[in-house]
């Protein structure tokens, strides 16, 4: 099982989920931005418009279209995007 960390604007992170493979993550982070828009305005919420991938320090970062928010996992880069 892979982990995988959410970053907030501050650079801390934390742990949000085990993923055994990339459908595992899609869906985790899915999750993690429904539950956030859970309590905001549908005009405030959040919408994940692209995802992409890059190797960083030993992990894989995940961007999903915030300018300081990232996802982080242990799996590889996905390169069947």
């Amino acid at each position: 099982m892979a982990k995988l960390w959410f970053q907030n604007s501050n650079g801390d992170e934390r742990e949000i989920a085990n993923c055994a493979n990339w459908a595992d993550v899609y869906d985790a982070i899915d999750n993690f931005i429904d539950c956030c828009n859970v309590t905001k305005p549908v005009n405030k919420q959040f919408k994940m418009y692209y995802m992409r991938t890059w190797e960083e320090d030993g992990r894989t970062k995940i961007d999903v279209g915030s300018w300081s928010e990232f996802f982080y996992t242990d799996l590889k880069e996905n390169t069947n995007e």
